[in-house]
């Protein structure tokens, strides 16, 4: 039994803690302490930074709001997302402005946050999983952010290749000479395409 409660502690300990901070920004009792603000407690009494304070205290926020039944849960019986994914989830309900001064996004339809809330509560999707699946949906690039990251990438590649080629040592000098020029020309190419407008 020690095991199993010490199991459920362990599982659910993000949960707990964000559930504390909520609690102490919510009655102010950081005040309280001689705080004038919960990061400024949070830093100095529990060595949480801010964002770390920010993650947990939104994702708890989220989980109260929208999928409260999940706060019951112990960790072990029922598994607990991560706070990651819980993160992503509280965020696509509350976007924010990507760049100072631009606007927010708007708020995902109903279906959307249905197959979100499905892929986080339901399957324990990690981070990477959900933005993969999501990000195109919940945060759509503009046809410019598209082409900067495609000229991105190409470069990318391009000095990763030379850079392969040149510490093989298998090619003849000459060859390598033929791939640093042709690699310089489409840098060169790059660059003028990325001074273009689309």
């Amino acid at each position: 039994m020690q095991v199993v409660s010490r199991a459920r502690a362990f599982k659910r300990s993000w949960v707990d803690m964000a559930e504390a901070l909520c609690k102490v920004r919510d009655e102010g009792l950081f005040q309280r302490w001689g705080y004038e603000s919960l990061h400024a407690y949070a830093l100095e009494e529990l060595n949480i930074k801010r964002a770390t304070c920010d993650k947990l205290t939104v994702s708890y926020s989220a989980m109260e709001q929208h999928v409260p039944h999940v706060l019951e849960w112990d960790g072990v019986a029922q598994e607990l997302p991560t706070i990651d994914a819980v993160d992503y989830f509280a965020r696509a309900l509350d976007p924010r402005p990507r760049r100072h001064g631009e606007p927010p996004p708007p708020p995902p339809d109903d279906e959307v946050v249905a197959e979100l809330k499905t892929a986080i509560f339901d399957d324990l999707a990690g981070a990477p999983a959900l933005r993969r699946r999501f990000n195109e949906v919940l945060h759509p690039k503009s046809d410019d952010e598209h082409r900067r990251e495609l000229l991105g990438r190409v470069r990318s590649t391009a000095d990763r290749l030379e850079s392969l080629v040149g510490g093989t040592g298998l090619l003849a000098e000459a060859r390598v000479e033929d791939v640093a020029r042709c690699m310089e020309q489409l840098r060169e190419d790059l660059d003028r395409l990325a001074g273009e407008s689309p």
